[in-house]
């Protein structure tokens, strides 16, 4: 697989790649990663028609998505931080 262009973008970091008659594009933001796959075809020949089908409405709902992806994220973590409750504290014994 090698990178055959970037696509700018003000939020994420756009990389297209070529690998085997394939066309991953791969969106990345804020450490996570989505990567969507275009086949070699009528439509897709190279990294101009990649760019074409790359319009505002595909990006606003790759953003949409990372949303989402941030918010199960931080969820995860959420549940599973440390208790911060004073009860945890109340079968320690006392010092002198």
């Amino acid at each position: 697989m090698r990178i055959i262009g970037r696509i700018g973008h003000p939020n994420m970091q756009i990389t297209v790649f070529s690998n085997d008659g394939r066309f991953p594009v791969q969106f990345e933001l804020s450490g996570l990663t989505q990567i969507y796959r275009f086949r070699k075809g009528d439509q897709v020949n190279g990294l101009a028609d990649i760019r074409r089908l790359i319009d505002a409405d595909f990006a606003a709902a790759v953003l949409r998505q990372f949303r989402e992806m941030q918010k199960i994220q931080s969820d995860l973590f959420d549940r599973h931080a440390p208790s911060t409750d004073t009860e945890d504290f109340n079968d320690l014994p006392d010092l002198i």
